[in-house]
């Protein structure tokens, strides 16, 4: 079986190198496989990903915290 992954950290690596060591993966090394939308900033790759109902409740607790620092 092969998967793709795409490392977040950076002890990551050495942690699968550890694994090779151990026979347990093999690291296979490829030209850069193309993610989609690979081109956009992480944080707008993420954007709009909550559900609206969890976005209002958010946006209620910062109105209530922003009002609680001016009394």
């Amino acid at each position: 079986m092969q998967i793709t992954i795409e490392l977040v950290n950076d002890n990551a690596l050495g942690l699968l190198q550890y694994l090779e060591k151990l026979n347990i993966i093999r690291l296979v090394k490829r030209e850069k496989v193309e993610m989609p939308n690979s081109e956009e900033p992480r944080k707008s790759r993420f954007a709009g990903r909550i559900s609206p109902t969890t976005a209002t409740n958010l946006q209620e607790q910062l109105q209530q915290s922003r009002e609680g620092w001016q009394h």
